[in-house]
């Protein structure tokens, strides 16, 4: 077994135009790669106005690459925390690159990548802070770590299929109705699909961001 320090900076993957006037940075799931998300991205981005970043996943396990271990007890907590600041340097590289600021930045993942984003955005030891989040079929990670204020006043997308059955779709209920509660302004999309990053999951994540008022740059 072998996994990547998290002192070492994530490896990114980068599309669209370099001039653009806004950023997306995905986190892929368990065993996924940015690869899949940017071969994708005329179902959410089709007039390519984004700039898109997707990290690598920082560890390799024998099942597959991943952002922190799950158990039978559980995630690697300490494995979530070294990926969030991971992300959170990525995030900031990423920036400074594009020449952007974080009010143009929007954060999202999906499955395992969507857990961490909510754990980014909620983290209050995170500096680079996005100014929206869209997680597609996530959860909630219950952290020592997480300040609900850190989302007040926050557009955040959460896209669930129902007929997930590796994450069932109550749990990002669950994780739409915390973030409504601290003070995020949620939009919730129930969907008639499964685990699959595909259209139907895919789709309001596109429609969201073209409704996003990210404000003058």
């Amino acid at each position: 077994m072998s996994s990547a320090s998290a002192a070492e900076p994530l490896d990114l993957v980068v599309s669209g135009p370099a001039d653009a006037d806004r950023l997306l940075f995905l986190l892929p799931g368990f065993d996924d790669r940015p690869e899949r998300f940017l071969s994708r991205a005329m179902m959410f981005d089709p007039e390519g106005i984004w700039r898109i970043v997707s990290p690598r996943p920082r560890l390799q396990l024998e099942t597959g690459i991943a952002w922190y271990r799950v158990d039978d007890e559980g995630a690697d907590l300490d494995g979530v925390a070294a990926s969030v600041a991971a992300v959170d340097a990525a995030m900031a590289a990423a920036l400074a690159d594009s020449g952007l600021t974080p009010d143009r930045l929007v954060l999202g993942g999906f499955s395992q990548g969507g857990a961490l984003a909510l754990s980014v955005a909620l983290d209050r030891t995170v500096t680079t802070r996005p100014r929206a989040i869209a997680a597609i079929s996530p959860y909630l990670l219950h952290r020592d770590e997480i300040d609900a204020d850190r989302v007040a006043g926050v557009p955040a997308l959460i896209v669930h299929g129902r007929h997930d059955t590796q994450v069932e779709q109550t749990r990002g209920r669950a994780a739409a109705k915390f973030l409504e509660r601290s003070g995020a302004e949620v939009t919730w999309v129930d969907v008639e699909g499964g685990h699959h990053l595909g259209p139907v999951l895919l789709e309001p994540l596109g429609e969201w961001l073209g409704g996003l008022d990210l404000g003058p740059i």
